[in-house]
C-alpha cells in the first residue's frame, strides 16, 4: 500500500469535461427511485423533462479514477464515508459542465487514511454544485500525519416521531442501472471484486442511496420549495433490493434531518437537507 501524502492537500486534479443529454437526466432519475406515474415529470421529455435535484453528482463520478490514480492505491482499498453537496441552480435538462476537484484533507487514522476532497461543477452561467466527499483508503494510515477532528453529524431529535416517513424500495437491478448514470466502479457489479473489497456481493452506491433519499425529500417538498443542499454518511452498506426506510424531522430553520434504515440498521446517518426557492 503506498503511503498517502499529506503534501497532497491542495492538489487539483486535472479538469474534466461532462456533458449531459435529457436521456441522461431520465435515466440518473430512474437510477435514484423515480417510478411511474407520480415521477412522470423527471421521466418524459415533454416535461423537459425536470432534472432530479442530486444529478450533479453524476458528474463528479468522472474524477474518480483520476483520484485513484492520483493516490496511487488500489480501488478496492477506497471506502466511500460522507457526501455533502450544495446546489445553488436549477440544472438544465441538457449542458455541459466542468468538474474541478482538489483534495483539501488527509487524515491519519491508523489503520488507514481518510482524504477529502471538494468538486466545483460549473458551466458557462456559473457554478452548478459543489460536492464535498471523504474517502477511508483500507491500510494508508500509520504515516505520522495528523488525524484530524471529524465534525459531528446531525442528529434526529429524540423527543418526537418523524414529520415524514418514506420507503423507497430498490431492485436486484439497481447498481447495474445506476453504474450507466456514471459510476462505473466495478465493485458494484462484479462479485468477485465486491468480495475482495470485503463484502459477499455487489452493493449500492453510496451516491444512488444518497441521491433516491434527496430525491424523496425534494418530492416531499412540493414544487414551492427546492432541495438546495442534502449531506450524509455512510455507515454501512445497502445491497440491491434492499428497501430503504426515511425518517425525516423537519428543523426550526426550515430544513430537515433525517436517517436511513434498512430493516433494523442504520446505513445512511446525519442526513441534513436544505432547502430554497421552488420552481413556482
Amino acid at each position: 500500500m503506498p503511503e498517502i501524502d499529506p503534501d497532497l492537500v491542495g492538489h487539483a486534479l486535472e479538469e474534466i469535461e461532462w456533458t449531459w443529454t435529457d436521456r441522461d437526466a431520465m435515466l440518473y432519475a430512474l437510477s435514484v427511485g423515480a417510478r411511474l406515474p407520480e415521477d412522470l415529470p423527471f421521466l418524459y421529455e415533454s416535461f423537459g423533462p425536470r432534472v432530479a435535484a442530486p444529478f450533479p453528482l453524476a458528474g463528479t463520478t468522472l474524477a474518480l479514477p483520476p483520484l485513484v490514480d492520483a493516490l496511487g492505491i488500489d480501488l478496492r482499498n477506497l471506502l466511500h464515508v460522507s457526501q455533502a453537496v450544495d446546489l445553488p441552480r436549477v440544472v438544465p435538462p441538457a449542458g455541459r459542465a466542468v468538474v474541478r476537484r482538489r483534495v483539501t484533507g488527509v487524515w491519519d487514522k491508523q489503520r488507514a487514511a481518510i482524504v477529502d476532497v471538494e468538486d466545483v461543477l460549473a458551466d458557462d452561467a456559473g457554478v452548478l454544485a459543489v460536492a464535498r466527499s471523504s474517502w477511508w483508503v483500507a491500510g494508508a494510515g500509520g504515516f505520522g500525519g495528523e488525524r484530524g477532528v471529524r465534525g459531528g453529524t446531525a442528529a434526529p431529535p429524540a423527543h418526537r416521531p418523524a414529520d415524514l416517513r418514506v420507503t423507497i424500495p430498490t431492485s436486484p437491478e439497481q447498481a447495474a442501472l445506476h453504474r450507466l448514470a456514471g459510476d462505473r466502479n466495478p465493485v458494484h457489479i462484479d462479485p468477485e471484486l465486491a468480495r475482495a473489497a470485503g463484502q459477499p456481493r455487489p452493493f449500492l452506491h453510496g451516491l444512488c442511496t444518497l441521491g433516491a433519499v434527496g430525491h424523496a425529500l425534494d418530492r416531499a417538498a412540493g414544487i414551492h420549495r427546492r432541495l438546495v443542499g442534502l449531506s450524509g454518511r455512510f455507515v454501512a452498506p445497502v445491497f440491491p433490493g434492499d428497501t430503504l426506510f426515511v425518517e425525516a424531522w423537519q428543523d426550526g430553520d426550515g430544513g430537515t434531518t433525517a436517517r436511513v434504515r434498512v430493516r433494523d440498521g442504520v446505513v445512511v446517518d446525519g442526513v441534513r437537507a436544505r432547502y430554497g426557492e421552488g420552481l413556482v
